[in-house]
């Protein structure tokens, strides 16, 4: 979007706010919160009509009672069932998301992933369009974040109860798991793509799903998201149980993993402990997370009643 269309742009948003009864917006109490980024966000009244970039963010703004205000979003927000009729405003990564199309919904917030989108959130900051950021690293973020969407949002008790209810489904599969010792925790290898093989990192949610869920990723001590790992080494440390999510389809199967050299040996082929998870459930940091780890707990401690 090139600078000379911003007054025009501008100019849209301001008569969007006047249609949609934002006019007496200053009028309101403010808001505040801080985002992913540690940046206090500052709203001079709840926000009333909202833009999301990201799916887990969307999930997480309908959550916390926000759905209503949730103007548009992108086309992999596919969840709940009403993020699909909204109008979209691109894909994911910045090249793809079109500010003219998020200015024409006219939003007085739009939740953004941080350092994803830095190119919009700098177009959105010329004309003056607040942005969060959610992009939770940790359970405890989630939680957190959550709660500054109902805040911004005017939905501050909605907010706190979602962060509960997501605490206290984690705290239960804490409670189970929180007694097993070493040998009672299978090896775990999560993988993320076959060509070049990648696993999860320390820094990813399928990492902490692992753990939490009484497993332990045979790659724990590797830094970041998505690292490359060789196929002897993931041999060599002979995981009892492979993980992935199942939009892997038939690339994480038996017959697969069996063809490559050595692994028919490895405990977990062996074994036919191969499972494949709701990617949703798993790889997005938002409500659902807990969904995903109890998934992992029936398929690692089927034992364990929840």
């Amino acid at each position: 979007m090139g600078s000379e269309s911003f007054p025009a742009a501008r100019a849209v948003l301001v008569a969007l706010a006047l249609a949609t009864g934002l006019g007496a917006f200053a009028e309101g109490a403010s808001v505040s919160a801080t985002d992913a980024l540690g940046r206090r966000v500052i709203l001079s009244a709840p926000a009333r009509r909202i833009v999301s970039l990201s799916p887990e963010a969307t999930e997480a703004l309908f959550a916390v009672g926000a759905g209503r205000l949730v103007a548009g979003d992108t086309s992999y927000c596919d969840y709940p069932a009403e993020a699909l009729s909204l109008p979209k405003v691109g894909g994911f990564s910045s090249d793809t998301i079109s500010v003219e199309k998020i200015v024409a919904l006219g939003p007085d917030l739009v939740v953004t992933s941080g350092a994803l989108h830095q190119g919009v959130e700098a177009a959105l900051a010329k004309l003056g369009i607040p942005a969060f950021a959610y992009l939770p690293k940790t359970f405890a973020a989630i939680e957190d974040e959550m709660r500054g969407l109902g805040l911004l949002a005017g939905t501050p008790e909605r907010g706190a109860a979602a962060a509960s209810a997501l605490h206290a489904s984690l705290a239960k599969v804490r409670v189970l798991t929180a007694a097993l010792d070493a040998t009672r925790r299978p090896g775990v290898f999560w993988e993320v793509y076959a060509e070049p093989l990648m696993t999860c990192g320390a820094d990813s949610f399928p990492h902490q799903v692992i753990e939490l869920a009484g497993g332990r990723d045979v790659f724990s001590e590797i830094p970041g998201s998505w690292p490359m790992v060789s196929s002897e080494e993931v041999l060599r440390r002979a995981p009892q149980v492979i993980l992935g999510p199942d939009d892997m389809g038939d690339k994480v199967d038996l017959a697969k993993l069996a063809s490559r050299p050595g692994w028919a040996e490895m405990p977990a082929v062996r074994d036919k402990r191969i499972f494949l998870l709701p990617a949703d459930l798993v790889s997005r940091a938002g409500p659902r997370l807990a969904e995903g780890v109890v998934a992992a707990l029936k398929v690692l401690h089927p034992e364990l009643a929840f």
